[in-house]
């Protein structure tokens, strides 16, 4: 009991959820929200493509089964990302050459899967210690989610968002990057 409380008080002394962490039935590599919210499986929400397969836009989706003796670029595998802290890049496992990138227009950002390239807004850092995605340009900035979550047909998905990392709730904008 004194472990559990003293664990609690270290990790919101350190800025860190202490929530249900989600049971990711995924493969590695992917990139899961810390916090399981209410996702209803305990599956935890997973960087994803929007709708099945590959995609030019971005969510975060219920993570999904494992795939065992699918071929990598199957259509539900859309949910396994790496992070790369050489390139700083978020790619996709399955879509080879293809990487995160958030498209930043008048106060509103969509994160989309375009080529793999030097642009700035594919660079995040990865802070490890408050288990942040930041935005290398502008690190004030964080991966999050909404907080509305909303059905994907048997799943449930969130937005995915960019935002002030001072102003947002540690359980929308901690992620666990779990690598092969």
């Amino acid at each position: 009991m004194r472990l559990a409380m003293l664990t609690a008080t270290l990790l919101a002394a350190a800025g860190i959820a202490s929530a249900d962490a989600p049971q990711v039935p995924s493969e590695a590599p992917y990139i899961v929200l810390s916090d399981n919210l209410d996702e209803p499986n305990g599956y935890g929400f997973c960087i994803d493509t929007y709708g099945a397969g590959q995609s030019d836009l971005m969510q975060t989706h219920t993570c999904k089964p494992a795939s065992a003796g699918k071929p990598r670029s199957y259509a539900g595998n859309d949910t396994r990302f790496r992070y790369d802290a050489r390139t700083l890049q978020v790619a996709s496992y399955p879509f080879e050459g293809f990487c995160m990138q958030v498209l930043i227009a008048s106060e509103r950002a969509e994160f989309a899967l375009l080529e793999c390239s030097d642009h700035p807004r594919q660079k995040f850092i990865y802070n490890g210690a408050d288990q942040t995605l930041r935005l290398d340009e502008d690190r004030d900035r964080c991966v999050a989610v909404s907080s509305t979550t909303v059905p994907a047909g048997p799943w449930v998905k969130r937005a995915l968002t960019l935002q002030n990392c001072d102003e947002l709730d540690a359980s929308l904008k901690q992620w666990r990057v779990v690598d092969e």
